[in-house]
């Protein structure tokens, strides 16, 4: 199993990079919090030799290819985002390359999507791990974080999906309000009473039932252990479920038929399948390493490697 391929997913946060054979061993891993945000401009080529030199230097051969955000106008150079439908030969076919010590790089470009209201939506790096799960069969999928991504997919191709900003509400919420403030210092528990409650609440608040919305159920989070409704030590937990369950209505309005696969970070993919579970929905986890594959995929689309 020789080495074909160094996938390089580097994000705004955090590094990982894989090194895998031409059909999908993965033979070393590296993972380190060097994301981009911590790289100073001209530093990119010095930072990979740095964290995977050995590799380039061992493996002469081996393609390196990157997504995430060392391919946006604040990483190591802008690859533009690709229009949705698009398919792993789409996108393998507007990689942008770079070069690190005399050894090219191609930077994975996102994928943007335009709804029939003209609101336009983009993602970057999660379109590797979504076309590394498309594979599976796979036809709607669910990325939990930060800015939430639902993505449909068929026949391999991305078709459309939509971004929803619930994990960087509830930061803002608990950090930087009053109705977050019972919350505040707090990590969610595990999924208990309070989330599954809390879900109901906000699926029924995102519907409009009796009269309500999101926005008047957010201030629960803090009227409810004022009055002694709800463990003070549960507020994070529930004000996470009124955001997810919201999520969650939202999305299968627009995603309304396929059953999702969750893939991230296991505790987050935990708190959706719970949330799914809670409100009767099916859901399945997905595969892990799903950035490598999707790598892999787009690396064999482009004419880089061979599987």
């Amino acid at each position: 199993m020789s080495p074909a391929l160094i996938a390089v997913d580097w994000g705004s946060s955090r590094f990982r990079a894989y090194l895998m054979a031409g059909k999908g061993e993965i033979l070393g891993e590296v993972e380190c919090g060097d994301g981009v945000a911590s790289i100073p401009p001209g530093g990119f080529p010095d930072a990979l030799a740095r964290l995977v030199g050995d590799w380039l230097a061992a493996y002469p051969r081996a393609a390196v290819v990157a997504s995430g955000m060392v391919g946006s106008r604040h990483g190591w150079k802008e690859a533009p985002y690709v229009p949705c439908p698009a398919d792993p030969r789409d996108i393998g076919d507007k990689l942008v390359a770079v070069e690190a010590g005399g050894r090219r790089v191609w930077l994975v470009p996102g994928l943007s999507y335009e709804d029939e209201t003209g609101q336009p939506d983009v993602m970057r790096g999660e379109e590797v791990e979504i076309l590394g799960i498309a594979e599976s069969g796979a036809r709607l999928v669910v990325l939990p974080g930060s800015h939430s991504k639902w993505a449909a997919i068929d026949g391999g191709r991305v078709v459309r999906f939509r971004t929803f900003v619930t994990g960087e509400l509830f930061a803002a919420i608990r950090d930087h309000t009053l109705a977050g403030a019972f919350a505040r210092g707090l990590k969610p528990n595990p999924p208990g009473a309070a989330f599954k409650r809390a879900v109901a609440r906000g699926t029924a608040a995102a519907r409009g039932e009796n009269g309500g919305g999101l926005l008047g159920a957010l201030f629960g989070a803090r009227a409810l252990p004022l009055m002694g409704k709800l463990p003070e030590e549960d507020a994070a937990d529930y004000l996470s479920g009124l955001l997810i369950g919201a999520e969650v209505e939202e999305a299968r309005r627009l995603f309304p038929d396929a059953e999702p696969h969750v893939v991230g970070d296991g505790t987050l993919v935990a708190r959706y399948l719970a949330a799914f579970a809670a409100l009767g929905l099916g859901a399945s986890a997905a595969p892990q390493k799903a950035a490598a594959r999707g790598l892999l995929f787009l690396a064999r689309a482009a004419g880089l490697i061979r599987s």
